[in-house]
């Protein structure tokens, strides 16, 4: 895997990687757009506001035999880093296998069409929050002592 030196360490360690992770394996689709991925996700109204620093409504709904329940995602700098980086390991390497993310998962490849101009949207948001990551909510989790 392309982003195994960054995946479980640096990137996609946190609760929020791993309901990430459920919603694209819930999926139930191997071939999705980023597209659809914002907007179910809710990142769609955050990215148009151009501001992921006080986070928003992020989530999305799990259905299950009990029946349906919101999962909620709380750091919306973390999950478009995680999400950024699932997108590079299918642009590098064509798909991302579930299993390799959360070995927990049975394998599945998914692949997650990301067009130029999206992508650019991800490049500019991490951009945005390397030139000031302390102004993100993230920054509740490092201690700056």
């Amino acid at each position: 895997m392309y982003i195994s030196k960054w995946w479980g360490d640096l990137i996609g360690g946190s609760d929020d990687s791993m309901a990430l992770i459920d919603y694209l394996e819930q999926l139930g689709s191997t071939d999705v757009t980023l597209n659809q991925i914002f907007k179910d996700l809710g990142l769609d109204v955050l990215l148009s506001k151009g501001d992921l620093k006080n986070g928003g409504d992020l989530g999305f709904d799990i259905k299950s035999a009990d029946g349906t329940f919101r999962a909620e995602l709380d750091i919306a700098c973390s999950v478009l880093i995680d999400l950024s980086a699932i997108v590079l390991e299918c642009h590098k390497s064509g798909y991302v296998n579930l299993h390799d993310l959360d070995e927990a998962r049975q394998p599945c490849k998914l692949y997650i069409d990301a067009p130029q101009e999206e992508r650019n949207l991800l490049r500019d948001e991490l951009y945005k929050f390397s030139r000031n990551p302390l102004a993100y909510e993230l920054a509740e989790l490092v201690d700056c002592s």
